[in-house]
C-alpha cells in the first residue's frame, strides 16, 4: 500500500482489535477509488493480522458521505462501475469481522450508511443523518447493501429505510434497535468499551457465534416467508 492510500485510510492495530479510519474530511469521506482501494486494503491487512474486532471511524465532520459521483467511476480507466464494485466488496469485508463496530458523526449517505450497517454495532451522535437517496437518482442500492439491511431491520422497515429517499437521526423510531445514539464527546471511547468488551472472548468462538445468529436467524426468515 502506497503512502498515500495509508494516509486516505489509517489504521490503528491492538490485536485482537483493530480501528481504521477514513480520512478524506475535506470531501467528506465521500468514496472515491483512491479511498475505497484504502479501505479494502486495510481491511484485508487486518483479516491477514486475524483482527476478530474491528472498530470503523472516520476523521472530520462526518462518516461518509456517500459515493463520490463528481469523480472517476472507472469508467476513464477502462473500467467501468469499478466504484459500485469496490462499494460491495468493501461492505462485505466488513461483514465478515467477528464483530465490526462502526462510529457515526454526522452524514451517512448511501454506500457510506450501507458500510455503517455492515458493522454489528451501530454507534451515532446526536448530528449523525443517515440517508439512501439512490432511488431517487435512478439506480437500485448493490445486493450487499440489501441484503445486510433486511438481516439487520427486516423486510418491511428495510423497503422504508431504503426506499423512501428520507433521512433519519440516530433517535428516529425507525432506527430503534439498529443505532445506539451516542453523545458526540464519547463516540470513540464507547466504541473502544465495547471492543474491549468483546475482545475478551476467544476470536474463534466469536466468529461461531455470528455465524450462529446469522444462520438462526436466516431459519426464522425463511419459515416467516
Amino acid at each position: 500500500m502506497t503512502t498515500g492510500s495509508q494516509e486516505l485510510c489509517r489504521l490503528e492495530l491492538d490485536a485482537p482489535t483493530a480501528t481504521i479510519s477514513l480520512n478524506r474530511p475535506e470531501a467528506r469521506n465521500a468514496l472515491d477509488l483512491g479511498l475505497l482501494e484504502a479501505l479494502i486494503g486495510r481491511l484485508e491487512e487486518c483479516i491477514a493480522a486475524g483482527i476478530s474486532v474491528l472498530v470503523l471511524r472516520a476523521e472530520g465532520s462526518a462518516f461518509c458521505a456517500g459515493a463520490d459521483i463528481r469523480s472517476d467511476d472507472g469508467t476513464a480507466s477502462g473500467r467501468p462501475g469499478r466504484r459500485r464494485q469496490l462499494i460491495e466488496d468493501a461492505i462485505t469485508l466488513v461483514s465478515s469481522f467477528p464483530v465490526a463496530i462502526a462510529v457515526v458523526q454526522g452524514p451517512a449517505v448511501g454506500g457510506g450508511w450501507g458500510l455503517a450497517f455492515a458493522a454489528d454495532v451501530v454507534l451515532a451522535d446526536e448530528g449523525a443523518l443517515f440517508k439512501f437517496p439512490e432511488l431517487a437518482l435512478g439506480f437500485l442500492p448493490p445486493e450487499p447493501i440489501v441484503r445486510r439491511f433486511v438481516e439487520a431491520a427486516g423486510p418491511v422497515r428495510s423497503l422504508r429505510l431504503l426506499g423512501s429517499g428520507e433521512s433519519f437521526r440516530a433517535d428516529d423510531v425507525a432506527l430503534h434497535g439498529l443505532v445506539e445514539p451516542v453523545p458526540r464527546d464519547l463516540l470513540d471511547s464507547r466504541a473502544h468499551e465495547l471492543a474491549a468488551l468483546f475482545s475478551r472472548a476467544a476470536p474463534d468462538l466469536l466468529g461461531v457465534l455470528k455465524q450462529q445468529i446469522t444462520s438462526s436467524s436466516a431459519r426464522e426468515r425463511n419459515n416467516d416467508e
